[in-house]
């Protein structure tokens, strides 16, 4: 009976082990197709488009420099391209402080026809007249030669009223980037005038 008992108990643990090894090859298989989907789909996402030879620095600015042009509001266009004559961004005019405004219809925007700003960093707004005084800023929008913020329009926080003049002012920036009228100073001139219609 004993032998029995032991041929059972070897014949458990063999089919135990068998069992074992069949687990462990199919965790194998599995893990080997997991393996080859991923591997699959890492190449396809990654293979998209056209390989290029790289280009040297050297040739890529001398390029630049050939294919660039700036036009009179100083925005740059690219010439020699299936884009030539597209403006690609603007740029700020910093100089001696020229601003052109048109009158223009009563609203919550004001449009700037062309600027060059007396600094590089700061404030553009549109103040009203009161009795010929200079009254309340309607609204102010920040110009940037290092960050590229060229605006082409001021929004205003109350709309213009027809046959109302307002000014054009400027005012420098404290480097918080935040406009107080304790830190941002304006510039002591009148940049353009317009009346709303």
């Amino acid at each position: 009976m004993r032998d029995i008992l032991t041929a059972l108990v070897n014949s458990a643990n063999h089919f135990r082990m068998a069992a074992e090894e069949q687990q462990d090859g199919q965790k194998t298989l599995v893990a080997f197709i997991v393996g080859l989907l991923i591997g699959g789909m890492l190449v396809w996402a990654f293979s998209g488009g056209e390989a290029t030879a790289p280009v040297s620095e050297e040739a890529t600015e001398e390029s630049s420099v050939e294919n660039t042009k700036a036009d009179s509001e100083g925005e740059e266009v690219v010439a020699g391209s299936d884009n030539a004559g597209v403006i690609s961004a603007p740029v700020l005019q910093v100089g001696e402080g020229n601003v052109v405004v048109a009158d223009q219809a009563a609203a919550l925007t004001v449009g700037l026809e062309s600027a060059t700003y007396p600094v590089s960093e700061g404030w553009i707004g549109v103040r009203e007249y009161n009795n010929d005084q200079l009254g309340y800023i309607l609204g102010v929008v920040r110009f940037s030669e290092s960050q590229g913020l060229v605006p082409n329009e001021i929004i205003l926080q109350r709309a213009t009223t027809a046959g109302n003049r307002y000014a054009i002012v400027v005012y420098t920036e404290n480097g918080d980037f935040d406009f107080n009228l304790a830190n941002d100073v304006q510039i002591d001139q009148i940049f353009d005038t317009f009346v709303a219609q």
